[in-house]
């Protein structure tokens, strides 16, 4: 059987396209806005958002980096895509996310994700072997215009290296 580091590094390159269904919606990202605790108008009140430029209230910055709204498919009960995913068996733990923000997301915005697998490495510190797996995200909306680009690192530790007591 192929190692963990082997199995990971054969994603390198692979992409998914995700579109989502409809339009983002006002009421998607006022909730949103709500649930993170940031009651900026540009997020709710249309007449603030386009005295301050915007055409519409526009989305709080990591709603399409952070959520699954753009999925029209079958999830499992982590929240994974069914299908897709290299190693059903483990559970990744972020190891952080770097942002790049481009224009703002509005109401009608119908978003397509872009996921493709960048890197896979392997370091080795105090506390064991731990593999990295770099994910970056791109995001347009209905006019093919990039929004947003995330770029995640995840981190798995190989069933080889954990220490039983």
């Amino acid at each position: 059987m192929a190692s963990l580091l082997e199995r990971l590094k054969k994603t390198v390159g692979q992409e998914i396209v995700l579109q989502a269904p409809d339009e983002m919606g006002r009421s998607s990202l006022r909730q949103y806005a709500l649930a993170i605790g940031d009651f900026n108008p540009l997020y709710s009140d249309r007449d603030f958002a386009q005295a301050h430029g915007l055409r519409d209230v526009m989305a709080p910055p990591t709603l399409i980096c952070d959520t699954w709204q753009y999925v029209d498919s079958d999830m499992d009960d982590r929240g994974d895509l069914l299908g897709w995913g290299p190693i059903r068996e483990l559970d990744g733990l972020r190891a952080g996310n770097e942002y790049e923000f481009f224009q703002p997301v509005h109401p009608d915005d119908v978003i397509t994700a872009h996921w493709t697998v960048k890197d896979v490495y392997e370091r080795t510190g105090r506390s064991g072997s731990l593999i990295f797996q770099v994910i970056e995200t791109t995001f347009y909306n209905q006019r093919e215009e990039l929004l947003a680009r995330n770029t995640e690192t995840m981190f798995y530790r190989p069933p080889e290296t954990i220490n039983e007591e």
